[in-house]
């Protein structure tokens, strides 16, 4: 694509997030599956050990991504490109036994909840604050994708983004699942793949703008249909014959995010495989 200039926006052990004219590149080790606009990287040691830094130049070309104040090169000469857009979704289609196989969602959220997750909203968990912001707002939620009304969809996405805590609040995690399983039910029913994204976008740029600036971007990059591996493995499981083993060990991978929230992504795609087809209509 050519030659691109950012900085860092944000250093974990393992990832590093870069801030760039084409968006929020991540830098990620293996114990990420990979996500849209990253590379996963072989690392013997924490990312933070390498002395980089939130605020340096970050270079990136076709074939390398470049920190040069500490000496950091990722080579992307022999990488591997994959398609993590819903458009690539294919063979999927509505099992009878749907219900079942959201059960089993439902499961690995109950044993990986935690106390300040959305959990709440799926389970008969005890509502925290957080949930109980959230609840009241999933009717307007719900509506704006049935009706693929654009204002409906861009006031869902103001009222319910940024609530919780951290760089990618729950709320925030919820609707990317939401977004990712609206996209692949849709695929499912064979709906027109541009009329979804006319909806998702409408919901994610509202979304985006009242959030972090690491969190917009994930949003963004689910408004245009983009999930992560392990997210596309599990609609894809969910949404087929697949073993419930397997579709549960995909959840279980999803649940374990390294940067936590799984639990909250799971219970968007939960919500609108459940919603959406009335599995169990509220």
């Amino acid at each position: 694509m050519g030659n691109y200039a950012g900085t860092v926006y944000a250093v974990y052990p393992d990832a590093v997030y870069c801030d760039t004219s084409i968006g929020m590149i991540a830098i990620l080790t293996n114990a990420h599956c990979l996500s849209p606009f990253s590379t996963v990287v072989p690392s013997t040691k924490a990312l933070t050990r390498y002395d980089i830094a939130e605020g340096q130049q970050v270079l990136l070309g076709s074939e390398r991504i470049e920190i040069p104040a500490c000496e950091f090169t990722v080579d992307l000469s022999q990488s591997t490109d994959y398609d993590l857009s819903l458009s690539s979704l294919k063979a999927v289609f509505l099992p009878t036994d749907l219900d079942i196989r959201l059960r089993h969602i439902l499961r690995v959220i109950e044993t990986n909840a935690k106390e300040d997750d959305l959990s709440p909203l799926v389970t008969d968990a005890k509502p925290n604050a957080y949930s109980n912001v959230v609840k009241p707002l999933l009717p307007e939620l719900h509506a704006a994708f049935r009706e693929q009304d654009p204002e409906t969809c861009r006031a869902a996405g103001a009222s319910i983004a940024g609530v919780g805590v951290g760089l990618i609040p729950s709320a925030d995690r919820l609707l990317c699942g939401y977004m990712a399983g609206y996209g692949a039910l849709s695929a499912a029913l064979g709906r027109s793949y541009n009329r979804v994204l006319e909806t998702t976008r409408e919901l994610s740029g509202a979304a985006a703008a009242h959030t972090t600036e690491l969190s917009a971007a994930f949003l963004l990059q689910s408004g245009e249909g983009m999930v992560s591996e392990d997210l596309f493995q599990l609609l894809r499981n969910v949404l087929s014959d697949a073993s419930y083993s397997v579709l549960t060990a995909t959840a279980n991978r999803i649940a374990a995010l390294p940067l936590g929230g799984g639990a909250d992504m799971l219970t968007g795609v939960y919500l609108a495989l459940s919603v959406l087809y009335a599995v169990h209509p509220v």
